[in-house]
């Protein structure tokens, strides 16, 4: 486990820096103005690539502007997992009543009303899955219409035994596998959380699966560059660790559709020794941020890559950190194909964990939940304590723990390999800030 919170922790440090997308103004002097004061001279020098007006550049454009230090480590974010609040949730699509004055929920105009992106997440069956009283991990979830013709969601439990499965019926039937082991329960209307004993199960997998997919468009250019240096760092940290537990990683990078490379993917490599973390090192170097131009981007298509890489089928550890400050393109085609790959990443046990940066809207929020609460994931978004770079949007959760991205990346990572979750820690309080 030693040198699994190593290459965490680092990792970590790569994602906070890459995702602190400032497409509306860069890095800039917000920082200056922060909590942590003047940066010293071992921190990573950066240029902004975006305009005054905070708008990409296109392919091969670029815009001096002043250069800021930027150390890593150092980006404030929030974690909620909406099923651990389903009833919040739901409220979240509620009919307002004009008469009392009360609002709609904020989320009914996109699914209640309008029927956008096609996701029902309202009618939720729980089942948690054990074996001698443990959670079994890796188990195949499937429910099935009363009648038995219908396939209606499928699901992989976690760590701790959970799956959850979004269903548009009210009565059903519920088959778990697991290695030799099954059994069946009926959900009904008034019973949506399950719980199934087997009296066998299979093998969990001592084994992590990254996948960072990562908007790349020109306003990124100066994450690049972070990540970059940070990977250097993980490289170091592999070589003078050993442990079991192998960890794979790969990489998809996206822009838009008109780009003149849309997307660049580098699947999963074992990166538990130096030579595969040399490898991975040098398919980042590769990198330029450019092109992009308008406000969507192929933010579908980078999911259903994702989705459809060449993930393990055994019970391991799967996440994809997605990070990002813009939608995929409305329009019933672009949404048909998020909402597939939210429900193939649900059936193969990956759970998406978004992270939304400055720039993100209302929109990016609504359809990055929905991936999250459909896999089992956690909707992460970076916020404005730390005073660095520009304004981010608030999705307004209550009682969240600010803390610092790398180690609440770390925090996840561990929980959702050993079903543990440590308790977050407030960012001011939290240790690293001592070495920095």
């Amino acid at each position: 486990m030693k040198k699994i919170l190593g290459f965490l922790l680092v990792l970590a440090f790569a994602l906070t820096t890459f995702a602190c997308a400032e497409a509306d103004g860069g890095f800039g002097g917000g920082y200056k103005n922060g909590f942590y004061g003047d940066v010293g001279a071992s921190d990573t020098l950066i240029d902004s690539e975006t305009d005054s007006e905070g708008s990409e550049m296109g392919e091969g454009e670029s815009n001096d502007q002043e250069v800021v230090w930027l150390p890593a480590g150092m980006i404030t974010a929030g974690a909620w997992n909406d099923n651990d609040n389903y009833q919040m949730w739901i409220s979240l699509f509620n009919q307002g009543n004009e008469e009392e004055e009360i609002e709609n929920g904020k989320f009914y105009d996109y699914t209640v009303k309008n029927k956008l992106w096609g996701f029902n997440s309202l009618n939720r069956v729980k089942v948690t899955v054990t074996s001698g009283g443990t959670p079994v991990s890796g188990a195949t979830v499937v429910a099935y219409s009363a009648d038995g013709n219908a396939l209606l969601f499928s699901a992989v439990s976690d760590a701790q035994g959970n799956a959850y499965l979004f269903v548009n019926e009210d009565e059903g039937t519920v088959w778990v596998t697991s290695g030799e082991g099954s059994a069946t329960a009926d959900f009904t209307p008034q019973n949506r959380e399950l719980s199934i004993e087997l009296d066998s199960h299979g093998e969990k997998l001592n084994v992590i699966e990254i996948m960072l997919v990562v908007d790349v468009t020109g306003s990124m250019g100066d994450e690049m560059s972070f990540l970059k240096a940070e990977l250097a760092d993980v490289i170091r940290k592999i070589a003078a660790n050993d442990s079991k537990t192998v960890i794979k990683l790969a990489f998809i990078f996206y822009r838009d559709l008109d780009d003149k490379v849309p997307f660049d993917e580098y699947g999963f490599m074992d990166v538990t020794d130096s030579i595969g973390m040399e490898h991975r090192q040098a398919d980042l170097e590769k990198q330029n941020a450019s092109g992009g131009g308008d406000y969507e981007e192929a933010v579908d298509e980078a999911l259903e890559r994702a989705v459809n890489a060449q993930w393990s089928t055994g019970a391991t550890t799967k996440l994809i950190f997605h990070v990002l400050d813009a939608p995929a393109h409305s329009g019933s085609k672009y949404e048909s194909k998020f909402n597939a790959a939210v429900v193939e990443a649900a059936k193969k046990g990956i759970r998406i964990c978004p992270i939304l940066c400055s720039g993100a809207a209302e929109i990016t929020e609504y359809t990055m939940r929905q991936a999250a609460i459909y896999t089992g994931g956690t909707f992460i978004f970076v916020t404005d304590d730390s005073g660095i770079g520009g304004s981010h949007h608030d999705p307004n959760l209550p009682n969240v723990t600010v803390e610092l991205l790398n180690s609440m990346l770390v925090r996840l990572v561990k929980g959702y390999h050993t079903g543990e979750f440590e308790n977050p820690i407030y960012w001011k309080d939290d240790p690293a800030l001592a070495t920095k």
